[in-house]
């Protein structure tokens, strides 16, 4: 069966990870029964680990900078995928490695000018990613940087991305993905100067520069809030995994996280939703909701709350415990679980959690208002009890 780019980038990273050690038991069982299926595929993580070896793995696991970008291949959202690797050869996958974790070329390239990639000491290993379209990647640290990307100028300060580019560039042109990990936000401002606001785990896709006879960007998942800058002349579009927004010039938010599902909310302006063959014209505070079985329907919605994320806040409306587990490590990344001992499973909460606050807080309104008590285990994990 023929494999995607997004299936051979997997395979690919999973056989990196294997050979740098930081592959996880369930990945690697699966490559495993990978390797023993394909005999292309045994031929090609061969010759990876004959050109990284182990000498070479060992010398690095000190680098800080081979460090931060093992935290980013880590952090990589997963997909899985139940098809074969195919007859590809030793030189593609190589390729394919390449382009996938950006730290094969680090790897080969030490002592020479850093890749795009290449971070410097002592950043957040959780940075923003700009992966591009050609699949070079660069990492966009909390410190303030400045890259050129052949005749485009990228502006990296305070969470936000800035960039300019002639109207008609030679290179680095496609459509472009900004990858948020969990508890980061970060704001980019488009060419066309739509300022576009991305919440925790995000990935939004956009080009340098808008030639076309309209503007399109893609949520492929998270959450955006976005400010259209005007152009009636080339309208705005954006897709998302079940829909297709066009507006001339407005904000609204519109939250993709549920593959299934999106919800768009008005702050301004006029917007066309449409979606499976449906569409509805959206007015200011107003949202447009699609969600299977129910289809696409409109409701008022309370902008504080649905706006509270870029603040770095979260107001939670009878959620349950597993609600809960699932936003704080989205919006905080801190991880959580329920204990088997827990009993009671219809426990709803009304309240809110603040990222720039302390945790405890927040655990004990929960405690206070429902009951359930908790704890930090020796590895940092949150417990509900």
């Amino acid at each position: 069966m023929t494999h995607t780019q997004q299936q051979n980038e997997h395979l690919w990273q999973l056989m990196f990870e294997k050979v740098a050690g930081v592959i996880s038991t369930k990945d690697l069982h699966y490559l495993e029964a990978q390797l023993r299926e394909d005999e292309s595929m045994q031929e090609a993580f061969h010759a990876i680990q004959i050109s990284f070896g182990h000498e070479d793995l060992e010398r690095l696991k000190e680098d800080e900078d081979w460090i931060d970008i093992l935290s980013v291949i880590k952090t990589r959202p997963r997909t899985t995928h139940q098809h074969r690797f195919g007859k590809y050869t030793v030189a593609a996958v190589l390729a394919g490695l390449l382009v996938s974790s950006a730290g094969l070329y680090f790897l080969t390239n030490r002592k020479t000018t850093p890749p795009l990639a290449a971070v410097t000491a002592g950043e957040s290993p959780q940075a923003v990613v700009l992966q591009l379209a050609d699949s070079k990647t660069v990492l966009l640290s909390d410190k303030t940087t400045n890259i050129r990307l052949g005749d485009v100028q990228l502006h990296n300060a305070a969470d936000q991305l800035t960039f300019s580019s002639p109207d008609n560039f030679s290179v680095y042109g496609g459509q472009h993905t900004l990858i948020v990990p969990v508890a980061k936000s970060y704001r980019v401002t488009l060419s066309d100067g739509t300022a576009v606001w991305l919440n925790a785990d995000t990935r939004l896709q956009f080009p340098f520069s808008f030639n076309g006879s309209s503007r399109e960007i893609t949520l492929l998942s998270g959450e955006a809030f976005i400010e259209v800058a005007p152009d009636a002349g080339q309208p705005f579009i954006v897709h998302t995994p079940n829909s297709t927004v066009q507006v001339l010039g407005t904000a609204f938010n519109i939250n993709a996280y549920n593959p299934k599902q999106v919800r768009l909310s008005l702050v301004s302006g006029s917007v066309k939703m449409n979606t499976h063959g449906a569409a509805v014209v959206v007015k200011p505070g107003m949202e447009a909701v699609y969600t299977p079985p129910e289809g696409l329907y409109t409701q008022s919605f309370d902008e504080k709350t649905v706006l509270s994320w870029k603040a770095g806040k979260h107001f939670f409306d009878k959620a349950s415990l597993s609600d809960i587990c699932l936003i704080l490590y989205r919006h905080m990344g801190i991880k959580a679980v329920i204990d088997s001992s827990l009993r009671r499973h219809d426990i709803h909460f009304n309240g809110m959690v603040d990222k720039h606050k302390p945790i405890q807080e927040f655990m004990d309104d929960v405690k206070n208002m429902t009951g359930v008590d908790y704890y930090f285990d020796a590895q940092g994990i949150l417990h509900f009890r």
